[in-house]
């Protein structure tokens, strides 16, 4: 320390705290025992100074002053990490955690790339206005889903359902076009409708131990 004391006097450094008084643009005022300096943050000072913040100032022979840290601050008073240009931030052989009450994450694109993706919420909200996924696999394990949407459209090379009962109501027209179409039913089928037509261009062919017609 003392060395280090010594070659900050030979240079000409001068080390000491203050207050900042006023915000001017890029530079701040600084006041100290010595009176008002006008300082830039310097670039390792990560926590951008505020107003009564008292901070640790460096000022050189050239007549510079730099901010290097916020030594001291109210209670409750938000506090900003603030770059300019790009930031990279790397972790090497180890694992880098984000632990808060609450996470925001905003900028006009932002991109995930990874291996393996874990999502875990015990409530979760999405409101995009347009969605576009594109995957190999998907596989979904759910309790009940509801969909409200005002247009539906589907199209698959192979369609599969399977369900223990099945309700659909339609208040409008349905219609099915298909190459051929069967129904399979292991008790019965019911059929009703004020009017019904069944039109065939070749044969109808109905087969069963009793036909009731009337």
């Amino acid at each position: 320390m003392e060395r280090l004391a010594r070659n900050m006097e030979s240079e000409n450094l001068d080390l000491s705290d203050g207050r900042v008084k006023m915000k001017d643009d890029n530079f701040f005022w600084v006041e100290t025992s010595r009176g008002l300096h006008k300082a830039k943050k310097s670039v390792s000072c990560l926590i951008e100074p505020l107003i009564s913040d008292e901070v640790l100032l460096l000022s050189n022979r050239n007549g510079k002053s730099y901010i290097l840290s916020v030594l001291e601050r109210e209670r409750g008073v938000k506090s900003d990490i603030i770059f300019k240009g790009d930031v990279s931030i790397k972790v090497k052989n180890g694992d880098l955690d984000f632990v808060a009450q609450k996470l925001d994450l905003k900028g006009n694109d932002i991109a995930l790339a990874s291996e393996g993706l874990d999502i875990r919420s015990l409530r979760g909200k999405a409101s995009i206005h347009d969605f576009t996924f594109l995957g190999r696999v998907f596989r979904g394990n759910i309790n009940t889903v509801k969909i409200i949407a005002q247009t539906m459209s589907s199209i698959t090379e192979r369609l599969i359902q399977k369900a223990r009962h099945s309700y659909r109501w339609v208040e409008g027209l349905e219609q099915v076009k298909a190459g051929r179409l069967s129904y399979f039913a292991r008790e019965s089928i019911f059929l009703k409708g004020k009017r019904s037509s069944l039109l065939a261009e070749k044969k109808v062919r109905i087969d069963a131990e009793k036909i009731h017609l009337g």
